[in-house]
């Protein structure tokens, strides 16, 4: 469930051993500036407090003078085991060293399979282990052990302080497995003709290609992809390459590539941006009732500040004899002098820079739960910061399943049984007409614009089948074979894992 991690070790003068071990092993790749240098010049900036690489660098640069040799080493580090790399940078004016991999390929060799149990591990029952909130609970203690283990193996002359590490971006993922390629393929060609929900609230864009779909916003990117026109890209290349190189297939890469043709891969990539967010959203300093208060007043006045920004963004595509009407007819949201100071003080809060680490101090646990005098960027990679990064992937996997449209006959009968069971019926003549020619054309948007239909009515159409469980997502097969089926849990995953053998490549050191 868990695939690419990004961690930044900070404090370098600390895991100086650390770096020089790395420098040794890996020779290639640095990246520098070069300019004039006065000896005299630094010694001075020292004396008057100026003493981090980045801030003397800085005065270097906006005095135009000086000579200095920025060093960043951008490498790859080969793993114990040796079947993969790491990719890292050295950067030491942001003092930091930042280690770039992906979970899976580092156990097993490939992300086409994913970061769970598997049979042989210690406690795995096949009942459990295909249920897919099993998976994402046991994950935040999956996760604990492999980066103890990691630091520890990788790095063991040099213990690693947890407090120093950071988790600045994390990907997580799910492979739905089909029961062939063409169904996979088949069933993405559908998902293109959805479109997210919440696209134009989040300033997102939504691209489609042959084989993937993505949507990037500012905070994080979602994608849906056939891992096995992925695999025959990328890794096939690398597992045939590490086969050459041992003198034995290693890697069954037939077996691999017949798998990963079943797989539809559904990834999110949450950037720090995206965890601040979560992190202030729900977690941060929730049950303080200094705070909570003014939060909610700030989140009153996001709401104006919105509505306002889409009132002056639709003035300024009208015409100029049409803008005073409009406006008359959709007036600004007032937002008085408190709420601004209120709203100024919580926006200051919430969008600081922080800084996820794999343990805190006692200073930042009191900062993120209760209103302090003090500020304080570091809070704590937590099980509960996990769990709202796996809603957000188990809501975009819900908005690409796909259900067929049922029959018109089917539709008369929905409408009837609900009607039975509830105070206010639905207008059962309406409805079946709209569903007649949302059949036919293929989108309730699109219905609508054939028939000239207002937005509101739109809409009301869409609350309305909703209460019958029919959504945008449900859509009428272009084939005769209906529509492709693969459930959302990990039944055919570990059946394919447990009974195939040669796929589990996992280092012998290394415990789930």
């Amino acid at each position: 469930m868990i695939d690419t991690i990004v961690l930044r070790l900070h404090d370098l003068l600390k895991y100086e051993n650390l770096i020089k071990n790395l420098d040794r092993l890996n020779t290639q790749g640095y990246q520098t500036e070069t300019g004039k240098v006065d000896s005299g010049e630094i010694l001075e900036l020292r004396k008057q407090g100026v003493t981090k690489p980045r801030q003397i660098v800085d005065c270097l640069r906006m005095n135009h003078s000086g000579e200095f040799l920025i060093k960043q080493k951008r490498a790859k580090h080969l793993i114990a085991s040796s079947h993969y790399s790491i990719s890292y940078q050295v950067d030491h004016l942001k003092d930091f060293a930042e280690f770039n991999l992906s979970v899976p390929k580092y156990i097993f060799g490939s992300n086409v399979l994913q970061f769970v149990e598997h049979f042989g591990d210690p406690g795995y029952t096949f009942h459990e282990c295909v249920n897919l909130d099993y998976n994402l609970e046991r994950s935040f203690e999956l996760l604990q052990g492999f980066l103890q283990w990691f630091f520890k193996t990788e790095f063991s002359g040099s213990p690693v302080d947890q407090r120093d590490v950071e988790i600045h971006r994390i990907d997580v993922c799910y492979n739905q497995v089909f029961p062939s390629m063409k169904d996979a393929l088949c069933y993405l060609e559908y998902q293109k003709r959805l479109k997210k929900k919440y696209a134009r609230n989040e300033e997102g864009v939504m691209r489609d290609y042959a084989t993937s779909l993505m949507y990037v916003t500012k905070r994080y990117s979602a994608k849906i992809y056939h891992k096995g026109s992925e695999y025959k890209r990328n890794d096939l290349k690398e597992h045939l390459a590490f086969n050459k190189k041992r003198g034995y297939d290693y890697f069954d890469t037939d077996k691999y590539q017949a798998f990963s043709d079943k797989i539809l891969r559904y990834e999110l990539t949450l950037r720090t941006d995206m965890l601040n967010y979560l992190h202030k959203r729900h977690l941060f300093r929730r049950k303080c009732p200094a705070f909570q208060p003014s939060y909610q007043q700030y989140l009153i006045v996001e709401n104006k500040k919105q509505r306002n920004d889409r009132i002056a963004k639709k003035i300024g595509t009208l015409p100029e004899e049409e803008k005073a009407a409009y406006r008359k007819a959709h007036p600004y949201e007032k937002i008085d002098g408190e709420e601004r100071k209120v709203h100024r003080w919580v926006s200051k809060v919430v969008t600081q820079r922080t800084f996820f680490r794999l343990a805190v101090g006692e200073e930042a646990k009191l900062y993120n739960k209760l209103t302090v005098n003090y500020d304080c960027k570091d809070a704590l990679f937590s099980r509960g910061l996990l769990k709202l990064c796996f809603g957000k992937l188990q809501e975009f996997i819900g908005e690409f399943q796909i259900k067929e449209l049922p029959a018109e006959d089917k539709v008369s009968k929905l409408i009837e049984a609900y009607n039975l069971s509830h105070r206010k019926p639905l207008p059962t003549g309406e409805m079946v007409w709209f569903y007649k020619n949302l059949v036919e054309i293929g989108s309730f948007k699109d219905t609508a614009k054939f028939f000239n239909l207002h937005r509101a009515t739109m809409y009301r159409y869409k609350e309305r089948f909703k209460k019958l469980g029919i959504t945008e997502n449900n859509i009428l097969p272009v084939t005769e074979e209906g529509l492709p089926k693969a459930p959302i849990d990990f039944r055919a995953y570990h059946h394919e894992i447990t009974y195939t053998p040669g796929y589990l490549k996992q280092n012998n050191s290394i415990t789930l």
